[in-house]
């Protein structure tokens, strides 16, 4: 089943039959955006600029290091990848007010020296104490790769350089996600060593070569034969699914209180011999290490939320056509991934059942944002729709190259990969895991204000264990194969006490979740609502009719739910837009998922409209 669900996706993703990718006109005109920049785009949109974290790459050099060398080649990077330096702008739209759609446009001419000098910054830390360098370095690090961009300027990459001595360097290269992807960060360390060391002979691509523009257009073509069939998929698929999954790990100390950086990571190892033999546990076809890993992600996720499914977050996409293999730019996306763990499974099973989930889930790919149109779920201020729990996957092969390059930076200088991270999450929980011969890592990167880190290092630590366990009894149902769960908060002495009352069901625990969830809108609605005071039926009314006019929808009552309605990040900016328009106040587009109904939203409206003529 999951092969001929893959083997469907490869012939849907060819090119049918065409030799290459066309190529679209370079005449200084907007040009469209792919599906993963349009995501990207919106959700900055509505969240803020770097709602979306950069992609990031760290490399130590020793050896000496030549400053103008390095920004030459630099220069010849950025001429060959015309997406780094591009501008994004909103389209117009109806009565030539800006519409949230994306145009973006390429520049027209070469990087100059001091163009290019501009996205470098050279710090040096040689005057504080040589032992505390290293540490200093990963600070800057993170906050260097936390600086947001801004997509209008053509200015979407960074190269921070740290000089912890004359011979050694650190180097922090940061795109922003609308121009690069993982993938694409080993390209450019690459070309950046290869220039370096021959020097800046890169010349941009030509009428025959493509670059990401290119892709763009194909893709957006292509996407529209096939959206409406896909978005079907999605709609039956996550019908009925929890609003959200709630893992119920220990709170900080004070909860909401966290100071310094907003995120922080747990880390464990899984050995060789462990990934092997979860590999060989699969049916016939030896388990990829992302099924293995993630059949264990969820088992526990489940365990945690004391829920009989989940609901994960995965990465999809890849550069789909020959062509694109040293292209940089985002071809990657998000697709939620929905797995049932009834029936008490073994690990055997369960990883059937997750391997074609995945091989479904990616035949019927489409943009994230379009699928949470399609789906329409209820939405709460704060919590990522459709999962909240992200895995991704990195093969250590490709640590390796995007650290150290295949060709090396020339003679006198080494150069490896150099851990760093980014500050920022859109998810209640991460989990990267990078593969490899060793083994492999699993790091899990969690807010502050919601997790205590003794719970999300014994998380951590305990899937590595749950992993060992089910490595060796494949074929153990789940509720034989326990862990301490020492990530719980501590029980009250009521529930410590035997018998003091019944264990709930897992059908009364999914239950009491989705009804949790669902009370996160319409508690913040009715608290907002005693705090503002009803607004008046004239403000209402035309929220009413503003609302129907961007959806397109008549007859929108009082009542109504926005998202549920259709509505999605694309009509949250319009209306934010429109509102502003007719009632000359700015509104913040989280409002929306606050106060989610006319009434509610009127209601809020008519004290920003207050507050406004007031002062």
């Amino acid at each position: 089943m999951a092969l001929r669900l893959l083997a469907a996706r490869r012939r849907t993703t060819a090119p049918g039959g065409s030799t290459g990718l066309p190529r679209v006109p370079r005449d200084g005109r907007p040009l469209v955006c792919s599906a993963e920049q349009r995501r990207i785009w919106l959700a900055e949109l509505v969240a803020g600029p770097g709602a979306v974290p950069p992609v990031t790459a760290g490399l130590a050099l020793d050896g000496p290091l030549d400053p103008d060398r390095l920004t030459t080649a630099l220069a010849a990077v950025l001429s060959r990848h015309p997406v780094l330096r591009a501008r994004f702008a909103a389209r117009t739209g109806s009565a030539g007010r800006p519409d949230a759609e994306p145009w973006q446009t390429l520049p027209a001419e070469p990087p100059t020296a001091a163009e290019t000098a501009t996205v470098v910054e050279t710090l040096d830390l040689t005057p504080f104490p040589e032992p505390e360098r290293e540490d200093i370095a990963r600070g800057m690090a993170v906050s260097a790769a936390g600086q947001p961009f801004d997509p209008a300027t053509g200015r979407l990459l960074r190269l921070t350089v740290l000089s912890l001595a004359a011979d050694r360097h650190r180097l922090l290269l940061a795109c922003h996600h609308l121009a690069a992807d993982g993938a694409s960060l080993a390209v450019l360390l690459e070309e950046l060593a290869t220039a370096y060391r021959s020097g800046p002979h890169t010349v941009p691509p030509g009428p025959e070569s493509p670059d990401y523009a290119d892709y763009a257009q194909w893709s957006r073509d292509r996407l529209e034969r096939v959206l409406p069939d896909r978005l079907a998929y999605w709609r039956h698929q996550l019908a009925g699914a929890p609003p959200r999954l709630l893992p119920d790990l220990a709170p900080p100390a004070r909860p909401g209180r966290a100071e310094g950086r907003s995120t922080a990571t747990a880390v464990a190892r899984v050995d060789a011999a462990t990934m092997q033999a979860l590999r060989g546990a699969g049916r016939g076809v030896p388990l990829t290490a992302h099924t293995a890993l993630l059949t264990g992600y969820l088992m526990l996720l489940a365990r945690a939320a004391r829920t009989a499914e989940a609901t994960v977050g995965v990465v999809s996409g890849g550069r789909p056509h020959p062509e694109l293999a040293t292209v940089v730019g985002c071809f990657t996306d998000l697709l939620p991934l929905r797995v049932k763990l009834h029936g008490d499974p073994d690990f055997r099973t369960l990883a059937h059942r997750v391997r074609d989930a995945l091989a479904a889930a990616l035949t019927h790919a489409a943009p994230f944002d379009r699928i949470v149109s399609a789906v329409a779920p209820r939405r709460a201020p704060g919590v990522h729709p459709l999962f909240q729990a992200l895995f991704v996957e990195r093969e250590e092969s490709a640590r390796a190259t995007t650290g150290g390059t295949k060709s090396g930076w020339g003679p006198g200088l080494a150069s490896r990969p150099w851990g760093q991270e980014v500050d920022g999450t859109a998810y209640d929980l991460t989990l990267a895991a990078t593969t490899g011969p060793g083994g492999a890592e699993l790091v899990l990167t969690y807010p502050r204000d919601r997790f205590a880190p003794g719970a999300a290092g014994a998380f951590t630590a305990e899937l590595a264990d749950l992993l060992r366990l089910l490595a060796d009894n494949p074929d153990a149902p789940m509720s034989r194969l326990r862990t301490p769960e020492a990530w719980r908060p501590a029980p009250v002495l009521d529930d410590a006490l035997p018998g003091s009352r019944p264990a709930p069901t897992l059908d009364a625990l999914d239950a009491q979740a989705a009804a949790d969830a669902e009370d996160i809108v319409a508690d913040s609605a009715q608290a907002l609502s005693r705090r503002i005071g009803t607004a008046s039926a004239s403000v209402i009314e035309s929220v009413c009719a503003l609302w129907a006019e961007v959806l397109g929808r008549p007859g929108i009552g009082p009542d109504d739910d926005l998202f549920a309605l259709g509505g999605d990040s694309l009509a949250v900016v319009r209306i934010a837009a429109r509102t502003e328009d007719r009632f000359g106040v700015p509104v913040p587009t989280g409002l929306f998922f606050e106060t989610p109904t006319p009434a509610a939203f009127g209601a809020a409206l008519a004290r920003l409209v207050e507050e406004h003529h007031h002062g």
